[in-house]
């Protein structure tokens, strides 16, 4: 599926995946060169080959992704958070690939998992173990950055592909003026480190770190409060412990879980606080979906003041948001484009 510059679906040219397999030599040169630690002057034509997104991402000057929600649910617009990058065939989760081809059909927040190796380079991928996604094994924080380089990412259906493991330099290399993306910190990495990786990549305005614990957002709110968090408040009770901790509530966007119904009660107390909330379709609402085809929830849930729908059909959430709102015009004025 692509989209035309309303939005709208249609058909993908087979070549575009082809050009994308060639740029997945381009990122297995650079992610070779330097354990991670990316010069954007060294990488930047490793992204020459990739689609363009329909409509940059970019925060208005001094602004953080929770500002760009905040505005656009002052528009009363939701928007999708493509989980795990947008996932379809022949494009694997966490692959720059996968991103670029995302946002060239429409505007999304990418939700982003990452892993730390044996020697320090922080990596996209969701598993702690290689098998599952790529053609490697083993567990990954005992392995080298080296020892990845000629590993491949393979696709849901199995399918090996020609990309390779991005780092986490690689990824803020090329978000940079093209994407929001939150990145999703696994057991074991120090959320420190990504802050580290945030603030040296110059990324602040367009990256998050996105953690579950109180005791997590405060570690990342120390170690630098401009950074961005998304962290989970689905109580009372964690929200004043985040706001008691002193953590910046504009810096805040609130991550309120995984479930199978809306949960009205929790988006309103965040409301009261102005809190931007998202909220996980995942599993649940997107298995309903897929059985029964009718996608009116997504717009429920983004009536009931949810600025984020966490989901893996992000093009049926995002089709179906369209039918309630004008998702181009309203990410356009909330970026400046």
């Amino acid at each position: 599926m692509a989209r035309s510059s309303n939005g709208k679906s249609v058909s993908m040219k087979p070549e575009a995946f082809m050009i994308a397999v060639c740029a997945g030599f381009w990122l297995a040169a650079c992610s070779a060169t330097g354990a991670g630690a990316a010069d954007p002057s060294a990488t930047g034509n490793a992204w020459a080959g990739l689609p363009e997104p329909l409509v940059p991402a970019v925060a208005p000057e001094g602004q953080v992704i929770p500002d760009v929600l905040r505005c656009l649910r002052d528009q009363d617009a939701a928007f999708v958070s493509a989980h795990r990058g947008g996932v379809e065939p022949g494009y694997p989760e966490n692959a720059i690939e996968t991103f670029a081809n995302t946002l060239a059909q429409g505007p999304m927040i990418l939700e982003v998992d990452i892993q730390r190796t044996a020697d320090g380079i922080i990596i996209a991928l969701h598993d702690d173990t290689l098998e599952r996604t790529t053609t490697g094994e083993g567990q990954v924080d005992a392995m080298a950055f080296a020892d990845l380089v000629e590993v491949r990412l393979v696709d849901e259906a199995g399918q090996v592909t020609d990309f390779a493991i991005p780092t986490l330099a690689d990824v803020l290399d090329w978000a940079r003026g093209r994407a929001f993306v939150q990145l999703d910190v696994k057991t074991g990495l120090p959320v420190e480190e990504v802050v580290a990786g945030i603030v040296e990549a110059n990324a602040i305005s367009y990256a998050a770190v996105v953690v579950y614990t109180a005791e997590e957002a405060i570690r990342v709110a120390r170690a630098d409060p401009r950074v961005a968090i998304s962290v989970e408040i689905q109580d009372q009770e964690r929200l004043d412990a985040l706001l008691d901790a002193g953590i910046a509530p504009e810096r805040l966007m609130a991550w309120t879980g995984v479930h199978a119904a809306p949960v009205p009660d929790t988006w309103d107390m965040l409301h009261g606080v102005d809190i931007p909330a998202a909220f996980g379709a995942l599993w649940y609402i997107d298995n309903e979906v897929r059985e029964s085809g009718d996608a009116s929830i997504y717009r429920d849930i983004a009536d009931g003041g949810v600025v984020v729908i966490a989901t893996d059909i992000h093009w049926t959430a995002y089709d179906a948001l369209a039918e309630r709102q004008d998702t181009l015009g309203a990410f356009r004025r909330c970026t400046g484009e």
